[in-house]
């Protein structure tokens, strides 16, 4: 093995500039040490209105920033011009690493590097955050996505998976041999999350009576995030509790449709949209129980940030979520898209005496598996590793 020069230069490439995926480089951006890694990072300029904030955190830090019209969806002509332009800036940048994020970012990053010589820079990571794969489509969609998937994965060095969950879907749908594939798991600053409880004061808030049970999700208001089966869990847990409240955290394409839903089923007075909050560490605190109803996941922060709050959560059965909880040691799982087996476990966990024992255990977990520090010494290794081999 060669020596690792300093400093590597990495550049990265990220369409999907929202959620945890944006959440994601920026803490690996600012956590990577500066004097071990100059750093480039191409984002898109259109799907966040916030990006140039973030470009302008970046560049405080001494990283490059260099805007693209990069879209989610598969547009030809322009993804062919984006394409141009990162080869171009891989080109004069000349970087050691390229590590695109998310299936857009992914694609095009390694599309960029075509034709190079195997086994030699620039190396090529790349981080799907959940595959798009994954996502409920049509028949034709899938096997769309999933031939886009292996066509790039022949100029794929590195593919990190965020929980071994997503590593058994890439050996599984046989993307890449095992030795290509790094399990690094998201990671949160736990500390951020150890705060007071405070259940009357949220409850005061939504005009509620102190003693009520408050149930409630961080989440997009997105069909990825299913949204739509809690609330209808929400209508039969109401009926035989009219008790228990729940609590939607977030914003997103769908929040007019899931109020009128939540009307039709005459929940108005118990299903409360509170919309995007940057006080969720201290809502977090408040809650009795926090319920995850995703239809599909790479490793969401909004589950280990619940579980680092110490609050007892309650997920579907998926990838990424069964990655966090084992059901009867550190919470409870749910099958996707099922409203009535959500109901079924919410009515579970409400009558469970060992919910709080699992809680804690589950977040005794998150700071020893899921810390921010370890995710920066995992991509940390792997960028190194790269390099010197």
């Amino acid at each position: 093995m060669t020596s690792v020069p300093s400093p590597i230069r990495l550049l990265h490439v990220l369409e999907a500039t929202i959620g945890g995926t944006r959440r994601h480089l920026l803490d690996l951006c600012a956590g990577l040490p500066a004097d071990r890694f100059a750093q480039h990072v191409v984002y898109s300029s259109i799907r966040n209105p916030d990006s140039e904030a973030d470009a302008r955190r970046l560049r405080d830090l001494g990283i490059e920033t260099t805007p693209l019209p990069l879209r989610r969806s598969i547009e030809p002509v322009e993804d062919w011009h984006c394409l141009q332009a990162l080869r171009r800036i891989i080109r004069d940048w000349q970087p050691q690493i390229v590590h695109g994020h998310s299936a857009k970012g992914g694609f095009l990053a390694r599309l960029a590097v075509r034709g190079r010589d195997p086994g030699h820079p620039p190396f090529v990571v790349y981080n799907p955050h959940g595959f798009a794969f994954q996502m409920r489509t049509s028949p034709v969609q899938h096997r769309l996505y999933l031939w886009l998937e292996r066509c790039a994965a022949r100029y794929t060095d590195a593919l990190v998976a965020v929980c071994a969950g997503q590593k058994a879907l890439a050996l599984e749908h046989h993307l890449l041999p095992a030795e290509k594939v790094t399990v690094i798991p998201n990671g949160l600053a736990t500390e951020r999350f150890c705060v007071p409880r405070d259940r009357a004061a949220l409850r005061r808030e939504l005009g509620l009576p102190e003693d009520v049970t408050l149930l409630g999700t961080v989440a997009a208001l997105s069909p990825q995030k299913g949204i739509e089966y809690l609330i209808r869990a929400a209508a039969a847990v109401r009926r035989e509790r009219p008790d228990v409240h729940f609590l939607i955290v977030g914003e997103g394409p769908l929040r007019g449709s899931l109020q009128r839903l939540a009307s039709t089923l005459r929940l108005d007075e118990g299903v409360h949209f509170v919309g995007a909050r940057d006080d969720v560490p201290q809502l977090l605190g408040a809650l009795d129980i926090f319920v995850l109803p995703s239809l599909w996941e790479g490793l969401p922060y909004a589950l280990l940030e619940a579980g680092a709050a110490g609050v007892p959560c309650l997920a579907t059965n998926i990838p990424g979520n069964a990655d966090v909880i084992t059901p009867g040691q550190t919470g409870r799982l749910a099958r996707p898209a099922d409203s009535l087996d959500l109901a079924v476990q919410i009515f579970a966990a409400l009558g469970d005496p060992g919910l709080q024992p699992q809680a804690e255990a589950l977040r005794s977990r998150i700071r020893e598996e899921f810390s921010l520090g370890g995710m920066i010494a995992g991509h940390v290794a792997l960028y190194e590793r790269l390099v010197a081999g």
